[in-house]
Protein backbone atom coordinates (compact mmCIF):
# COMPACT_ATOMS: atom_id res chain seq x y z
CA UNK A 1 0.00 0.00 0.00
CA UNK A 2 2.70 2.68 1.01
CA UNK A 3 4.52 2.30 -1.98
CA UNK A 4 1.49 2.23 -4.78
CA UNK A 5 0.49 5.24 -2.88
CA UNK A 6 4.01 6.52 -3.93
CA UNK A 7 4.26 5.34 -7.58
CA UNK A 8 0.87 6.77 -7.63
CA UNK A 9 1.16 10.17 -6.20
CA UNK A 10 4.60 10.42 -8.87
CA UNK A 11 2.35 9.23 -11.45
CA UNK A 12 -0.60 11.82 -10.69
CA UNK A 13 1.89 14.72 -10.33
CA UNK A 14 3.68 14.16 -13.88
CA UNK A 15 -0.17 13.85 -15.41
CA UNK A 16 -1.47 16.94 -13.97
CA UNK A 17 -4.02 15.31 -11.34
CA UNK A 18 -1.74 16.68 -8.23
CA UNK A 19 -0.99 20.29 -9.17
CA UNK A 20 2.43 21.03 -8.51
CA UNK A 21 5.32 23.14 -9.75
CA UNK A 22 8.15 22.34 -11.94
CA UNK A 23 10.58 21.22 -9.25
CA UNK A 24 8.25 18.62 -7.20
CA UNK A 25 7.62 17.41 -11.18
CA UNK A 26 11.16 17.16 -11.58
CA UNK A 27 11.64 15.00 -8.22
CA UNK A 28 8.18 12.66 -9.16
CA UNK A 29 10.45 12.33 -12.33
CA UNK A 30 13.50 11.28 -11.02
CA UNK A 31 12.05 8.72 -8.54
CA UNK A 32 10.18 7.07 -11.79
CA UNK A 33 13.27 7.29 -13.53
CA UNK A 34 15.37 5.87 -10.84
CA UNK A 35 12.98 2.26 -10.32
CA UNK A 36 13.78 2.03 -13.79
CA UNK A 37 17.22 2.58 -13.25
CA UNK A 38 17.62 -0.08 -10.49
CA UNK A 39 17.74 -2.66 -13.00
CA UNK A 40 20.80 -1.57 -14.79
CA UNK A 41 24.45 -2.95 -13.79
CA UNK A 42 25.88 0.42 -13.65
CA UNK A 43 23.50 1.98 -11.02
CA UNK A 44 24.35 1.92 -7.98
CA UNK A 45 21.73 2.24 -6.10
CA UNK A 46 18.07 0.01 -5.93
CA UNK A 47 14.55 0.54 -4.74
CA UNK A 48 13.87 -2.18 -1.28
CA UNK A 49 10.17 -2.85 -0.94
CA UNK A 50 11.00 -5.47 2.25
CA UNK A 51 12.43 -2.60 3.97
CA UNK A 52 9.55 -0.40 2.66
CA UNK A 53 6.82 -3.34 3.99
CA UNK A 54 8.79 -3.08 7.34
CA UNK A 55 8.30 0.75 7.77
CA UNK A 56 4.55 0.31 6.33
CA UNK A 57 4.29 -2.38 9.43
CA UNK A 58 4.73 0.35 11.55
CA UNK A 59 2.57 3.08 10.19
CA UNK A 60 -0.25 0.17 10.53
CA UNK A 61 -0.03 0.22 14.00
CA UNK A 62 0.56 4.01 14.57
CA UNK A 63 -2.92 5.88 14.99
CA UNK A 64 -3.83 9.05 14.26
CA UNK A 65 -5.07 11.17 17.83
CA UNK A 66 -6.46 14.10 15.81
CA UNK A 67 -7.42 15.37 12.59
CA UNK A 68 -10.03 16.25 10.51
CA UNK A 69 -11.10 13.28 8.72
CA UNK A 70 -8.93 10.67 10.12
CA UNK A 71 -9.00 10.40 13.73
CA UNK A 72 -9.13 7.02 14.71
CA UNK A 73 -7.56 5.97 11.84
CA UNK A 74 -4.55 4.11 11.29
CA UNK A 75 -1.38 6.52 9.62
CA UNK A 76 -1.35 4.18 6.95
CA UNK A 77 -4.54 4.34 5.91
CA UNK A 78 -4.89 8.02 6.32
CA UNK A 79 -1.50 8.56 4.67
CA UNK A 80 -1.94 11.30 1.68
CA UNK A 81 0.29 10.92 -1.36
CA UNK A 82 3.34 13.41 -0.66
CA UNK A 83 3.64 11.78 2.64
CA UNK A 84 3.59 8.40 1.51
CA UNK A 85 5.87 9.57 -1.20
CA UNK A 86 8.04 11.14 0.93
CA UNK A 87 8.37 8.31 3.36
CA UNK A 88 9.24 5.69 0.07
CA UNK A 89 11.93 8.01 -0.92
CA UNK A 90 13.48 8.13 2.79
CA UNK A 91 13.23 4.74 3.58
CA UNK A 92 13.37 2.68 0.46
CA UNK A 93 16.58 3.62 -1.53
CA UNK A 94 19.70 2.15 -0.64
CA UNK A 95 23.06 0.91 -2.11
CA UNK A 96 23.04 -1.80 -3.70
CA UNK A 97 26.94 -2.39 -2.20
CA UNK A 98 25.30 -2.18 1.27
CA UNK A 99 21.78 -2.20 1.60
CA UNK A 100 21.91 -1.05 5.24
CA UNK A 101 22.75 1.99 3.59
CA UNK A 102 20.19 4.83 2.27
CA UNK A 103 20.80 6.38 -0.54
CA UNK A 104 19.18 9.83 0.62
CA UNK A 105 21.28 11.40 3.08
CA UNK A 106 20.29 15.35 2.45
CA UNK A 107 16.84 15.30 2.43
CA UNK A 108 14.25 18.46 2.74
CA UNK A 109 10.99 19.53 3.12
CA UNK A 110 9.73 22.71 2.04
CA UNK A 111 6.40 23.21 2.68
CA UNK A 112 3.72 25.65 3.92
CA UNK A 113 2.27 25.84 7.51
CA UNK A 114 -1.00 23.64 8.46
CA UNK A 115 0.03 21.12 5.83
CA UNK A 116 1.41 18.32 8.65
CA UNK A 117 5.12 19.35 8.74
CA UNK A 118 5.80 18.20 12.52
CA UNK A 119 3.43 15.40 12.58
CA UNK A 120 5.13 14.02 9.61
CA UNK A 121 8.93 14.70 11.73
CA UNK A 122 7.00 13.10 14.71
CA UNK A 123 6.15 9.61 12.91
CA UNK A 124 9.42 9.95 11.09
CA UNK A 125 11.67 9.53 14.35
CA UNK A 126 9.28 6.85 15.76
CA UNK A 127 10.09 4.91 12.37
CA UNK A 128 13.71 5.54 12.87
CA UNK A 129 13.90 5.00 16.67
CA UNK A 130 12.24 1.58 15.67
CA UNK A 131 14.96 0.52 12.79
CA UNK A 132 17.88 1.84 13.05
CA UNK A 133 21.00 0.40 14.89
CA UNK A 134 20.72 -0.35 18.61
CA UNK A 135 22.04 2.66 20.22
CA UNK A 136 21.66 5.33 17.86
CA UNK A 137 21.01 8.91 18.82
CA UNK A 138 18.72 11.16 17.26
CA UNK A 139 18.25 14.98 17.31
CA UNK A 140 15.82 18.07 16.39
CA UNK A 141 17.43 21.02 16.09
CA UNK A 142 15.59 24.59 16.94
CA UNK A 143 16.37 28.37 16.65
CA UNK A 144 14.60 28.43 20.01
CA UNK A 145 13.21 26.40 23.29
CA UNK A 146 9.78 26.20 22.61
CA UNK A 147 9.87 25.42 18.74
CA UNK A 148 12.19 22.69 20.06
CA UNK A 149 9.19 21.50 21.82
CA UNK A 150 6.65 20.96 19.28
CA UNK A 151 8.51 17.96 17.82
CA UNK A 152 8.54 16.56 21.10
CA UNK A 153 4.87 16.79 22.03
CA UNK A 154 3.85 15.90 18.79
CA UNK A 155 6.08 12.16 19.11
CA UNK A 156 4.19 11.91 22.60
CA UNK A 157 0.53 12.51 20.99
CA UNK A 158 0.98 10.24 18.61
CA UNK A 159 2.14 7.36 20.86
CA UNK A 160 -0.58 8.47 22.68
CA UNK A 161 -2.81 7.20 20.54
CA UNK A 162 -1.13 4.38 19.20
CA UNK A 163 -1.23 1.63 22.39
CA UNK A 164 0.61 -1.29 20.50
CA UNK A 165 3.55 0.93 20.05
CA UNK A 166 3.70 3.15 22.98
CA UNK A 167 4.71 0.40 25.41
CA UNK A 168 7.89 0.30 23.22
CA UNK A 169 8.57 3.78 24.78
CA UNK A 170 9.49 6.21 27.28
CA UNK A 171 8.38 9.69 27.18
CA UNK A 172 9.81 11.74 30.24
CA UNK A 173 7.52 15.20 30.79
CA UNK A 174 10.55 17.22 30.45
CA UNK A 175 10.53 19.67 27.46
CA UNK A 176 14.29 18.63 26.49
CA UNK A 177 14.10 15.02 28.15
CA UNK A 178 14.90 11.90 25.83
CA UNK A 179 12.35 9.48 24.25
CA UNK A 180 13.77 6.33 24.53
CA UNK A 181 13.22 3.16 23.01
CA UNK A 182 13.14 0.26 24.93
CA UNK A 183 13.67 -2.25 21.74
CA UNK A 184 16.43 -0.66 20.56
CA UNK A 185 18.22 1.62 23.30
CA UNK A 186 17.64 4.27 20.80
CA UNK A 187 16.73 8.03 21.87
CA UNK A 188 15.95 11.13 20.60
CA UNK A 189 16.05 14.42 22.01
CA UNK A 190 15.31 18.14 20.77
CA UNK A 191 18.17 21.07 20.94
CA UNK A 192 18.13 23.94 20.70
CA UNK A 193 20.50 25.85 18.18
CA UNK A 194 23.47 26.27 20.26
CA UNK A 195 26.42 24.68 18.22
CA UNK A 196 28.50 24.37 21.44
CA UNK A 197 26.57 22.58 23.15
CA UNK A 198 25.97 19.91 20.16
CA UNK A 199 29.63 19.47 19.46
CA UNK A 200 30.04 16.59 21.38
CA UNK A 201 26.44 14.61 20.43
CA UNK A 202 26.62 11.62 17.78
CA UNK A 203 23.79 11.76 15.62
CA UNK A 204 22.76 8.92 13.62
CA UNK A 205 20.03 11.49 12.11
CA UNK A 206 19.38 15.06 12.92
CA UNK A 207 16.40 17.60 11.65
CA UNK A 208 16.71 21.32 11.41
CA UNK A 209 13.55 22.17 12.22
CA UNK A 210 12.44 25.85 10.59
CA UNK A 211 15.47 25.81 9.30
CA UNK A 212 14.09 28.90 7.47
CA UNK A 213 14.70 30.84 10.88
CA UNK A 214 18.13 30.08 11.01
CA UNK A 215 21.00 32.71 9.86
CA UNK A 216 24.08 30.44 10.48
CA UNK A 217 25.01 27.16 9.52
CA UNK A 218 27.21 26.84 12.92
CA UNK A 219 24.66 24.44 14.49
CA UNK A 220 24.02 22.33 11.31
CA UNK A 221 27.75 22.05 10.74
CA UNK A 222 28.20 20.93 14.30
CA UNK A 223 25.54 18.22 14.18
CA UNK A 224 27.24 17.20 10.63
CA UNK A 225 30.99 17.09 12.50
CA UNK A 226 29.19 14.21 14.98
CA UNK A 227 28.53 11.93 11.86
CA UNK A 228 31.71 11.34 10.73
CA UNK A 229 32.31 8.01 12.22
CA UNK A 230 28.10 7.26 11.95
CA UNK A 231 27.87 4.48 9.18
CA UNK A 232 24.39 5.78 7.99
CA UNK A 233 24.11 9.32 8.83
CA UNK A 234 21.12 11.24 7.85
CA UNK A 235 20.38 14.99 7.48
CA UNK A 236 16.91 16.32 7.25
CA UNK A 237 16.16 20.11 6.94
CA UNK A 238 12.62 20.90 6.78
CA UNK A 239 10.93 23.92 7.18
CA UNK A 240 8.44 26.45 6.13
CA UNK A 241 9.24 30.27 4.35
CA UNK A 242 9.90 33.36 6.46
CA UNK A 243 10.36 36.65 6.43
CA UNK A 244 14.05 36.55 6.71
CA UNK A 245 16.35 38.35 4.61
CA UNK A 246 19.84 36.53 6.05
CA UNK A 247 18.17 33.10 6.15
CA UNK A 248 20.42 30.01 5.19
CA UNK A 249 17.43 28.39 3.51
CA UNK A 250 17.62 30.78 0.86
CA UNK A 251 20.98 29.37 -0.52
CA UNK A 252 20.02 26.29 0.53
CA UNK A 253 16.90 26.27 -2.02
CA UNK A 254 19.88 28.24 -4.94
CA UNK A 255 21.20 25.19 -3.95
CA UNK A 256 18.71 22.20 -4.69
CA UNK A 257 17.43 24.27 -7.38
CA UNK A 258 20.67 24.09 -9.38
CA UNK A 259 21.07 20.19 -8.69
CA UNK A 260 17.35 20.25 -10.25
CA UNK A 261 18.12 22.07 -13.46
CA UNK A 262 21.12 19.68 -13.82
CA UNK A 263 24.10 22.46 -13.06
CA UNK A 264 25.09 20.39 -10.14
CA UNK A 265 24.80 16.58 -9.85
CA UNK A 266 24.01 15.33 -6.04
CA UNK A 267 22.64 11.69 -6.37
CA UNK A 268 22.10 11.79 -2.61
CA UNK A 269 19.98 14.72 -2.49
CA UNK A 270 16.13 14.19 -2.31
CA UNK A 271 13.95 17.48 -1.86
CA UNK A 272 10.17 18.55 -2.02
CA UNK A 273 9.93 22.09 -2.78
CA UNK A 274 6.20 22.77 -1.83
CA UNK A 275 5.61 26.30 -2.67
CA UNK A 276 3.40 28.59 -5.65
CA UNK A 277 5.15 29.82 -8.55
CA UNK A 278 5.44 33.37 -9.01
CA UNK A 279 2.82 33.40 -11.69
CA UNK A 280 -0.02 31.58 -9.77
CA UNK A 281 0.83 33.07 -6.57
CA UNK A 282 -2.97 34.70 -5.93
CA UNK A 283 -4.59 31.80 -7.97
CA UNK A 284 -6.27 28.27 -6.54
CA UNK A 285 -3.12 26.61 -8.88
CA UNK A 286 -0.87 28.47 -6.48
CA UNK A 287 -2.75 27.54 -3.69
CA UNK A 288 -2.50 23.61 -4.80
CA UNK A 289 1.09 23.94 -5.24
CA UNK A 290 2.26 25.09 -1.58
CA UNK A 291 -0.23 22.72 0.17
CA UNK A 292 0.25 19.39 -0.63
CA UNK A 293 -2.12 18.24 2.53
CA UNK A 294 -5.57 19.75 0.81
CA UNK A 295 -7.15 20.35 3.42
CA UNK A 296 -10.39 22.44 2.23
CA UNK A 297 -11.25 23.91 5.33
CA UNK A 298 -7.59 25.47 5.05
CA UNK A 299 -8.19 26.30 1.36
CA UNK A 300 -11.06 27.90 2.52
CA UNK A 301 -9.45 29.97 4.92
CA UNK A 302 -6.35 30.39 3.23
CA UNK A 303 -9.06 31.74 -0.06
CA UNK A 304 -10.27 34.42 2.82
CA UNK A 305 -7.00 35.57 3.48
CA UNK A 306 -6.15 35.88 -0.09
CA UNK A 307 -9.26 38.02 -0.43
CA UNK A 308 -7.77 40.31 2.32
CA UNK A 309 -4.18 40.86 0.85
CA UNK A 310 -5.81 41.72 -2.56
CA UNK A 311 -7.22 44.64 -1.03
CA UNK A 312 -4.82 45.43 1.73
CA UNK A 313 -1.50 45.89 0.47
CA UNK A 314 0.15 45.38 4.15
CA UNK A 315 -1.21 41.98 4.25
CA UNK A 316 0.50 40.79 0.88
CA UNK A 317 3.41 39.81 2.29
CA UNK A 318 2.36 38.15 4.94
CA UNK A 319 -0.18 36.11 2.49
CA UNK A 320 2.54 35.08 0.53
CA UNK A 321 4.98 33.94 3.28
CA UNK A 322 2.13 32.07 5.22
CA UNK A 323 0.21 30.80 2.84
CA UNK A 324 1.79 30.23 -0.65
CA UNK A 325 5.69 29.81 0.84
CA UNK A 326 7.41 32.39 -0.75
CA UNK A 327 10.28 34.02 0.92
CA UNK A 328 9.06 37.63 1.56
CA UNK A 329 12.76 38.50 2.81
CA UNK A 330 13.04 42.78 2.89
CA UNK A 331 15.98 43.40 0.70
CA UNK A 332 16.79 40.22 -0.28
CA UNK A 333 16.27 40.61 -3.76
CA UNK A 334 14.53 38.75 -6.53
CA UNK A 335 15.82 36.49 -9.46
CA UNK A 336 16.95 38.29 -12.70
CA UNK A 337 15.46 35.70 -14.64
CA UNK A 338 13.89 31.78 -14.45
CA UNK A 339 16.41 29.64 -15.65
CA UNK A 340 14.16 28.17 -18.07
CA UNK A 341 13.33 31.55 -19.66
CA UNK A 342 16.79 32.31 -20.12
CA UNK A 343 17.61 28.79 -21.86
CA UNK A 344 15.28 29.58 -24.47
CA UNK A 345 17.70 32.00 -25.43
CA UNK A 346 20.71 29.24 -26.39
CA UNK A 347 22.12 29.40 -29.75
CA UNK A 348 21.47 25.72 -31.30
CA UNK A 349 23.70 26.52 -34.07
CA UNK A 350 27.28 27.66 -34.25
CA UNK A 351 27.37 31.42 -34.58
CA UNK A 352 29.68 33.25 -37.05
CA UNK A 353 31.22 36.59 -35.36
CA UNK A 354 33.29 37.38 -38.42
CA UNK A 355 33.26 40.78 -39.13
CA UNK A 356 31.72 42.10 -37.01
CA UNK A 357 31.45 44.72 -34.70
CA UNK A 358 31.79 43.83 -30.43
CA UNK A 359 31.64 45.21 -27.19
CA UNK A 360 33.22 43.63 -24.44
CA UNK A 361 32.39 43.82 -20.63
CA UNK A 362 35.09 42.77 -18.00
CA UNK A 363 34.86 42.25 -14.48
CA UNK A 364 37.93 42.12 -12.63
CA UNK A 365 37.54 40.94 -9.66
CA UNK A 366 40.09 40.37 -6.53
CA UNK A 367 43.03 38.49 -7.48
CA UNK A 368 41.84 35.55 -5.58
CA UNK A 369 38.19 35.67 -6.70
CA UNK A 370 36.30 34.71 -10.39
CA UNK A 371 36.84 37.02 -13.62
CA UNK A 372 34.74 37.54 -16.34
CA UNK A 373 34.58 38.74 -20.30
CA UNK A 374 31.68 38.95 -21.78
CA UNK A 375 31.38 39.89 -26.22
CA UNK A 376 28.32 40.87 -27.66
CA UNK A 377 26.92 42.23 -30.56
CA UNK A 378 23.61 43.22 -32.33
CA UNK A 379 21.60 42.56 -35.16
CA UNK A 380 18.19 43.02 -36.64
CA UNK A 381 17.51 44.73 -32.43
CA UNK A 382 18.49 41.11 -31.17
CA UNK A 383 21.91 40.93 -28.77
CA UNK A 384 24.22 38.00 -29.24
CA UNK A 385 26.79 37.49 -26.60
CA UNK A 386 29.61 34.57 -25.29
CA UNK A 387 31.17 34.77 -21.95
CA UNK A 388 34.16 33.24 -20.07
CA UNK A 389 35.93 32.89 -16.65
CA UNK A 390 38.93 32.72 -15.34
CA UNK A 391 39.67 31.39 -12.19
CA UNK A 392 43.00 30.69 -9.84
CA UNK A 393 44.51 27.53 -10.49
CA UNK A 394 45.67 26.36 -7.36
CA UNK A 395 42.45 27.27 -6.01
CA UNK A 396 39.90 25.30 -7.87
CA UNK A 397 39.21 22.68 -5.87
CA UNK A 398 38.28 24.87 -2.90
CA UNK A 399 35.85 26.22 -5.38
CA UNK A 400 35.20 23.11 -6.65
CA UNK A 401 33.62 21.87 -2.56
CA UNK A 402 32.54 25.45 -1.28
CA UNK A 403 30.52 26.25 -5.04
CA UNK A 404 29.59 22.66 -5.48
CA UNK A 405 30.14 22.60 -8.98
CA UNK A 406 33.30 21.39 -11.43
CA UNK A 407 35.16 23.72 -12.54
CA UNK A 408 37.25 21.43 -14.63
CA UNK A 409 34.53 20.86 -16.23
CA UNK A 410 34.12 23.83 -17.76
CA UNK A 411 37.82 24.28 -17.85
CA UNK A 412 37.41 21.09 -20.48
CA UNK A 413 34.40 23.21 -22.14
CA UNK A 414 36.66 25.98 -23.08
CA UNK A 415 34.64 28.05 -21.22
CA UNK A 416 36.21 28.75 -18.01
CA UNK A 417 40.79 29.54 -18.13
CA UNK A 418 42.87 28.57 -15.15
CA UNK A 419 45.60 31.31 -14.41
CA UNK A 420 47.99 32.39 -12.48
CA UNK A 421 48.55 30.17 -8.96
CA UNK A 422 46.56 31.01 -5.66
CA UNK A 423 45.64 34.20 -7.48
CA UNK A 424 44.65 35.31 -11.09
CA UNK A 425 46.69 36.08 -13.36
CA UNK A 426 46.01 39.60 -14.68
CA UNK A 427 48.16 39.18 -17.79
CA UNK A 428 46.41 36.03 -18.88
CA UNK A 429 43.26 37.99 -19.19
CA UNK A 430 44.51 41.29 -20.63
CA UNK A 431 46.37 38.70 -23.36
CA UNK A 432 42.83 36.74 -23.86
CA UNK A 433 41.18 39.93 -24.49
CA UNK A 434 44.08 41.28 -26.43
CA UNK A 435 43.64 37.78 -28.81
CA UNK A 436 39.86 38.40 -29.27
CA UNK A 437 40.00 40.74 -32.79
CA UNK A 438 41.87 38.19 -34.48
CA UNK A 439 40.86 34.95 -32.53
CA UNK A 440 37.45 35.79 -33.91
CA UNK A 441 37.83 38.19 -36.87
CA UNK A 442 35.91 40.88 -35.19
CA UNK A 443 36.42 43.86 -34.56
CA UNK A 444 36.16 45.72 -30.66
CA UNK A 445 34.43 48.58 -30.31
CA UNK A 446 34.80 49.06 -26.37
CA UNK A 447 35.98 47.55 -23.24
CA UNK A 448 33.56 48.25 -20.31
CA UNK A 449 35.31 48.13 -16.77
CA UNK A 450 34.89 48.55 -13.50
CA UNK A 451 36.68 50.95 -12.29
CA UNK A 452 37.97 48.64 -9.22
CA UNK A 453 41.03 46.49 -10.23
CA UNK A 454 41.00 47.19 -13.62
CA UNK A 455 43.17 50.40 -14.15
CA UNK A 456 46.41 49.22 -15.05
CA UNK A 457 44.52 46.50 -17.43
CA UNK A 458 42.63 48.91 -18.65
CA UNK A 459 46.14 51.21 -19.70
CA UNK A 460 47.82 48.02 -21.48
CA UNK A 461 44.62 47.19 -23.76
CA UNK A 462 44.72 50.98 -24.72
CA UNK A 463 48.45 51.21 -25.08
CA UNK A 464 49.14 47.57 -26.46
CA UNK A 465 46.10 46.97 -28.18
CA UNK A 466 44.70 50.25 -28.94
CA UNK A 467 41.52 49.07 -27.96
CA UNK A 468 39.07 51.81 -26.03
CA UNK A 469 38.48 51.49 -22.82
CA UNK A 470 35.54 52.77 -21.00
CA UNK A 471 34.90 52.68 -16.96
CA UNK A 472 31.44 51.64 -16.17
CA UNK A 473 30.32 53.25 -13.19
CA UNK A 474 28.91 49.77 -10.60
CA UNK A 475 26.32 52.52 -9.28
CA UNK A 476 22.11 51.51 -10.12
CA UNK A 477 21.62 54.88 -11.66
CA UNK A 478 24.74 53.35 -14.54
CA UNK A 479 23.54 49.71 -14.87
CA UNK A 480 19.95 50.27 -14.29
CA UNK A 481 19.47 50.54 -18.19
CA UNK A 482 21.75 47.93 -19.16
CA UNK A 483 20.20 45.61 -16.53
CA UNK A 484 16.62 46.88 -17.68
CA UNK A 485 17.41 45.71 -21.37
CA UNK A 486 19.11 42.44 -21.00
CA UNK A 487 16.26 41.07 -18.60
CA UNK A 488 13.76 42.89 -21.29
CA UNK A 489 15.86 41.30 -24.39
CA UNK A 490 15.57 37.70 -22.44
CA UNK A 491 11.95 37.52 -21.75
CA UNK A 492 11.21 38.65 -25.22
CA UNK A 493 13.81 35.79 -26.60
CA UNK A 494 15.83 38.47 -28.09
CA UNK A 495 18.88 37.44 -26.37
CA UNK A 496 20.79 34.38 -27.93
CA UNK A 497 24.08 33.06 -26.24
CA UNK A 498 26.98 30.27 -26.93
CA UNK A 499 26.24 27.58 -24.61
CA UNK A 500 27.48 27.78 -21.31
CA UNK A 501 26.83 26.05 -17.95
CA UNK A 502 28.74 27.90 -16.40
CA UNK A 503 27.28 31.44 -17.29
CA UNK A 504 23.63 29.41 -16.83
CA UNK A 505 24.80 29.12 -13.29
CA UNK A 506 25.34 32.73 -12.80
CA UNK A 507 22.53 33.65 -13.91
CA UNK A 508 20.43 31.77 -11.63
CA UNK A 509 22.56 33.07 -8.92
CA UNK A 510 21.96 36.68 -9.51
CA UNK A 511 19.74 38.58 -7.71
CA UNK A 512 18.45 42.45 -8.19
CA UNK A 513 17.34 44.94 -6.27
CA UNK A 514 15.60 48.08 -6.70
CA UNK A 515 16.70 51.10 -5.39
CA UNK A 516 14.23 53.85 -4.21
CA UNK A 517 14.03 55.20 -7.67
CA UNK A 518 12.83 51.93 -8.83
CA UNK A 519 16.25 51.66 -10.49
CA UNK A 520 17.64 48.08 -10.68
CA UNK A 521 20.77 46.63 -10.68
CA UNK A 522 22.39 42.94 -9.57
CA UNK A 523 23.76 42.64 -6.40
CA UNK A 524 26.67 40.15 -5.26
CA UNK A 525 26.00 39.80 -1.64
CA UNK A 526 22.66 39.20 -2.29
CA UNK A 527 23.31 36.73 -5.20
CA UNK A 528 23.33 33.27 -4.20
CA UNK A 529 26.71 32.41 -5.95
CA UNK A 530 29.14 33.72 -8.01
CA UNK A 531 27.65 36.39 -10.89
CA UNK A 532 30.77 37.51 -12.88
CA UNK A 533 30.19 36.12 -15.62
CA UNK A 534 26.41 37.71 -15.89
CA UNK A 535 27.98 41.35 -14.30
CA UNK A 536 30.80 41.23 -16.96
CA UNK A 537 27.70 40.52 -19.95
CA UNK A 538 26.00 44.19 -18.08
CA UNK A 539 28.99 45.94 -18.90
CA UNK A 540 29.36 45.07 -22.32
CA UNK A 541 25.55 45.62 -23.22
CA UNK A 542 25.96 49.09 -21.40
CA UNK A 543 28.82 49.67 -24.33
CA UNK A 544 26.64 48.12 -26.58
CA UNK A 545 23.82 50.26 -25.86
CA UNK A 546 26.02 53.53 -25.65
CA UNK A 547 27.21 53.03 -29.29
CA UNK A 548 24.02 52.28 -31.11
CA UNK A 549 21.36 54.93 -29.34
CA UNK A 550 23.30 57.36 -31.19
CA UNK A 551 23.34 56.23 -34.47
CA UNK A 552 20.77 56.81 -36.58
CA UNK A 553 20.48 53.60 -38.10
CA UNK A 554 19.82 51.71 -34.86
CA UNK A 555 16.97 53.45 -32.85
CA UNK A 556 15.45 50.41 -30.77
CA UNK A 557 18.18 51.12 -27.93
CA UNK A 558 16.08 54.57 -27.63
CA UNK A 559 12.85 52.62 -27.60
CA UNK A 560 13.53 49.59 -25.30
CA UNK A 561 14.21 52.60 -23.05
Amino acid sequence: MLFDKAVKYANDVLDGKEIANKYVKKQCTWFLRDLERQHDDDYAFYCDLDEIKRVEGILELLNFATGIGVKGKTVLEGLVGFQAFFFVNVFGFRFKANPERFKNRDITLFICRKNGKTWLVAVLFIILLLTEDPYSEFYSICKDRELAGLVKTMIAQVLSGSPAIAKYFVVPKTLNGKIVCKLTNSFYQPRTADPTANNGLRPSAFIADEIGAFKDSENINAMQSGQLSIKNPLRFKITTAYPESQSIMLEELAYIKKVFDNHIEDDRLFALLYYAEEEHAWDDVGLHQANPLKIEENFSEIRDNRKNAIEKPNQRAEYLCKHMNIFMASNSGEEFVNIDQLRECKLTKPFDWTGRMVWLGLDLSMTTDNTAVAMVTEEDLKIYADTFAFVPTDRIEEKNRVEKINYHDYIKQGKCFSCGDMVIDYGFVEDFILAIEEKYKVTVMGVGYDRYNALSSAMRLEREGGLKTIEVKQHSSVLHPATKLTREKILSKEFFYVPNDLFEINVQNARVIENNNKDIYINKKKSTGKVDMLASLVNGIYLLQQDVIFNPDHDWAVQVL
